[in-house]
């Protein structure tokens, strides 16, 4: 079965809250622990995202429905 081609002027997914979260946290970690892997530094950083509590996880789930509400307004411009 052939894939069918992505059209490259198509609207770009929107991110969740967790990945704009291992987006701003990644650097840091990379920082402070060096030369590990990047499937370990995710691990790590999901650890620390599965326990911060909802006023912590307040900006980045904001961002995420920002996020979401701009992929539905460029959805249906499409």
């Amino acid at each position: 079965r052939k894939k069918s081609k992505k059209d490259p002027d198509a609207p770009k997914h929107p991110m969740s809250a967790f990945l704009y979260y291992l987006t701003s946290e990644r650097p840091r970690l990379a920082d402070q622990l060096g030369d590990m892997s990047i499937g370990q530094q995710t691990k790590i950083i999901a650890k620390r995202w599965k326990t911060l509590n909802e006023n912590d996880r307040a900006p980045w789930e904001k961002l995420a429905k920002h996020d979401k509400d701009r992929y539905a307004r460029e959805r249906r411009e499409y």
